[in-house]
């Protein structure tokens, strides 16, 4: 038989701030005072409230106390592309300090697409964050800053801008780094190897650092190839040809330094399908070592950005900024990069 409707049980209403002070004795203000962890009031009253809440099962409306003070505990994290794997792990780093500071990421994957970043960045604004984390900057700066200006702070964390918190690695000594140890390593003709997911601020400084090291090395002239992993063809000191081109022939080159883990890795790959030897044939370099770079089969020699501390020092700034602790013009703080060698290089193979 059909129960009746309005025999339904009814919805449960949740506990509200009126109810646990009724429940504890005490005043509406009082128990926001201790949920607020506020001081000036007693132990014995403390405890009441918080047994009362415990009881009723109280939980604080959160979003409407943040909406009073005009602004949540919300941070805007704006990731370039979560499928680049140093991405994802910088995005669980970020998400990991923020909560620990209290604060909750909201991530916003634009696939470093200028415009989808600023919509991006227009829709957390709207959500109130408190401020906003760039693991990935497009280059507009103008129009972004014009949208963040006066609005909330912002931070670039692995990347750069001259009008916002800044922290990074130093990305031409990386470059430098890279390329020295194939130097080193006796190769005397290394190529450059970029690919689209990089930024450009990135990719221009990595290669400023390549064109440092090999200069100190009295060797030249530069190889850069640009490239779409998984073509065939690339973009070869401008001019379009065959990938292989570049690792055949009597001025071949011996070596690689990829502006990125994702750019050498696919490079691997690419060398694989050919019947290039790595490193026998060539030697490879990437930058950032994403934790596939480790895998015994990749054993990828690169040079490393420590992700936790990058995060760590990104929120920290952040924070800093949104709760008053930091004033004044943009910080800029530069992290380490350390070479980690594995088995993707090798000395130079002499005929």
């Amino acid at each position: 038989m059909a129960v009746p409707h309005d025999s339904a049980p009814a919805m449960r209403r949740h506990p509200t701030i009126l109810d646990v002070a009724s429940h504890a004795g005490v005043s509406k203000s009082t128990v926001s005072n201790v949920v607020r962890g506020l001081p000036g009031v007693s132990e014995a009253t403390r405890r009441r409230v918080r047994t009362a809440i415990r009881e009723l099962g109280y939980r604080p409306n959160v979003l409407a106390r943040q909406l009073v003070q005009q602004r949540t505990s919300i941070l805007g994290v704006v990731v370039g592309d979560l499928a680049n794997p140093f991405f994802a792990e910088m995005a669980k780093s970020v998400e990991r300090q923020a909560a620990a500071r209290g604060y909750t990421a909201m991530f916003c994957n634009t696939e470093g697409d200028s415009q989808s970043e600023l919509a991006g960045v227009e829709t957390l604004l709207e959500h109130r964050v408190a401020g906003i984390v760039f693991l990935a900057f497009s280059g507009d700066s103008r129009t972004m800053q014009e949208t963040l200006q006066h609005q909330v702070p912002a931070v670039f964390v692995s990347c750069s801008a001259g009008w916002g918190d800044v922290v990074s690695v130093d990305d031409a000594f990386g470059g430098r780094l890279g390329t020295r140890h194939l130097v080193e390593a006796g190769h005397r003709r290394v190529a450059y190897l970029s690919i689209p997911e990089l930024e450009d601020a990135s990719d221009h400084a990595r290669w400023d650092g390549y064109c440092e090291a090999l200069k100190e090395a009295g060797l030249g002239p530069q190889l850069k190839i640009s490239w779409t992993p998984p073509s065939d063809q690339a973009e070869i000191d401008g001019v379009e040809r065959p990938l292989l081109d570049v690792f055949t022939g009597p001025g071949r080159a011996t070596a690689v330094f990829a502006s990125n883990d994702v750019a050498a890795i696919a490079l691997q790959e690419f060398a694989d399908r050919v019947s290039l030897h790595v490193p026998g044939d060539v030697s490879i370099v990437g930058f950032d070592d994403v934790p596939m770079a480790g895998l015994a089969r990749i054993a990828l020699t690169t040079v490393a950005q420590p992700r936790d501390e990058l995060a760590r020092l990104g929120i920290a700034t952040i924070a800093d900024r949104i709760e008053g602790r930091l004033k004044g013009p943009p910080k800029r703080t530069i992290v380490d990069v350390n070479l980690v060698a594995r088995n993707s290089t090798a000395p130079l193979r002499r005929a």
